[in-house]
């Protein structure tokens, strides 16, 4: 699941990301200009820095576990 996703969860927000092997365990996700999570398949989506968001979050974490 590693790559470039662009993706409307259904709420009128876009999100264009872009997920990498994290050396430090799971998945880097990156949404450019915004925020980095650190993505563990099935258990969570851990906020690394940038601008916390909860929506943000779960759509993200949501999407990327139907990934699957």
């Amino acid at each position: 699941m590693i790559g470039h996703f662009d993706f409307q969860p259904g709420d009128g927000t876009r999100y264009d990301i872009v997920t990498t092997k994290d050396p430090y365990g799971g998945v880097l996700v990156i949404w450019p200009n915004n925020s980095t999570w650190r993505y563990h398949q099935g258990t969570r989506l851990q906020f690394l820095h940038g601008q916390y968001n909860e929506y943000t979050q779960k759509a993200i974490f949501n999407y990327l576990e139907a990934l699957q």
